[in-house]
Formats: structure tokens, sequence, C-alpha cells
């Protein structure tokens, strides 16, 4: 698809998933920064640093906030890329402010959250912490199972470090399907991204947020939940890159 040139480019707001932190987007914020967009990834509250002791206290209701926030920064509606858990809260914040158009990687569902049969062995150790509204952190092998499974040994080695604690409560609400949204409030354009070896949330996930918005949906063959990794800039940027550069 051609790339428009010569016009007004709105801001790009990168929004981060649940137990990472904006230096899991480095690569696409560059990628889009090269292509001409004036870009933003905040840190959701008590990711950088990790703090724990923050994230006992934290809810969706509080990172939904700090997302309205660096939305009112922004100098025009922005087009918001969200990967996983900021997938969801795309959709939470094109519900309630303006944006240009919101892209969903790897994106979590309003609603429950999905459980695949590989995942729920990692994720039961962790149950007593979501229930119980603790912070909690996946394990190593859980993240290299279900997270990082198709990228290669050495960038798996140079992502794992900066994963962080995330709020149990956020969680809690996950898992009980309390973070909702009313589809007839999105009323921007919408992308879904999604891989189809994606082994934390499935590709029937994505394909119904694509039914739920009438969007189009990208399905990338042989790849997992971790499509913003730096390899794969031109399997899963590039796609989204030539999308919101085909919006009128």
């Amino acid at each position: 698809m051609p790339r428009r040139a010569n016009r007004m480019k709105p801001p790009i707001l990168l929004l981060h998933g649940a137990c990472s932190q904006p230096a899991h987007l480095d690569a696409w914020q560059a990628f889009f920064a090269a292509a001409g967009y004036a870009c933003r990834a905040p840190a959701l509250p008590g990711h950088v640093p990790d703090d724990p002791g923050a994230l006992a206290r934290l809810t969706m209701k509080d990172y939904l906030a700090a997302v309205v926030a660096a939305h009112g920064e922004c100098d025009q509606p922005p087009i918001v890329i969200g990967h996983s858990l900021g997938g969801l809260l795309a959709q939470q914040l094109a519900a309630q402010v303006d944006c240009a158009a919101i892209v969903l990687v790897a994106s979590l569902p309003p609603g429950p959250l999905p459980m695949t049969a590989l995942a729920a062995p990692h994720f039961l150790p962790l149950a007593p912490l979501v229930l119980l509204g603790r912070p909690l952190r996946p394990t190593r092998i859980g993240l290299e199972m279900l997270t990082l499974h198709d990228l290669a040994v050495a960038e798996r080695e140079e992502i794992l470090p900066d994963f962080v604690h995330e709020s149990g409560r956020v969680y809690r609400a996950l898992v009980f399907g309390l973070a909702r949204v009313d589809p007839a409030a999105v009323r921007c354009p919408v992308l879904v991204v999604h891989g189809k070896s994606d082994r934390l949330v499935p590709l029937s996930t994505g394909r119904k947020l694509a039914k739920r918005y009438g969007a189009e949906i990208v399905a990338l063959p042989g790849h997992g939940h971790w499509l913003i990794a730096g390899s794969l800039l031109e399997t899963a940027a590039a796609p989204v890159l030539d999308w919101i550069e085909s919006l009128p």
C-alpha cells in the first residue's frame, strides 16, 4: 500500500502491557519517529521504577487515569497503539476521549481474560496473589514459554530484564471481566494485529475484537504475543504504518 506524504501527522501514543514498561516499546517508538511521527510511550503507574508497594494499591481506574492524562498532553487527538493490556487501555481511552485511531497489538479484550491450555499451568501458582490483589511477577519460564517463545534466544535475553511486577488488583479485574468497553463509544478507526501462534491471548480473541469494532485484522503466521520485538518491525510495525498512512 503506498504511503502518503506531505500531510499533517497526528502524534502516536504507545501503551505498554502488563508486567512491561516503555523500554519494551523503544523499537516501535524509533520506527514511527523515523517515519515522521511524534511519539510518546508513557509508563503506567508503578512500573518505572518497579514499585510493588504502589502496585499493591493501583487499579485499572488508576491506569486509565494515567493514560487519559498522557492523551491530554498531546496537541491533537493521537493515534494510540496498545500492546496486550495497553490494547485494552487503548479501547477504554477511545471510548472516553477523541483519538485519531487505535491499533490493538496482541490486545486483551474487554470482559473476562482468555486462558489457553498452555497458559493455565503458569497462571495457577499466581492465582492466590490475584485473588488477594497483591503484586505479582511472572516467572522467567512462563515468559519464555508464553510470551517470547518465537524469538531468538539472544533477543529474549535482552528483553527479559525489563519485565516488572504487576498489580494484582488489575489482574483480578481482568480475570473477572470487570474492565469493559462499550463498542459503540469507540468511533475512531481500529486496526487489530495478532499473532497466529499467540500462546497467551489466542487469535480467536483478536478476531472477536476485529468483529466487535468492524476492524481490519492483520494475522501474522508463526508469531506469538511479543509482536513489539525489534526483530519484527518489518513484520508487525510496517503494516501498522501502512494502515495509518492510508487513513483519510
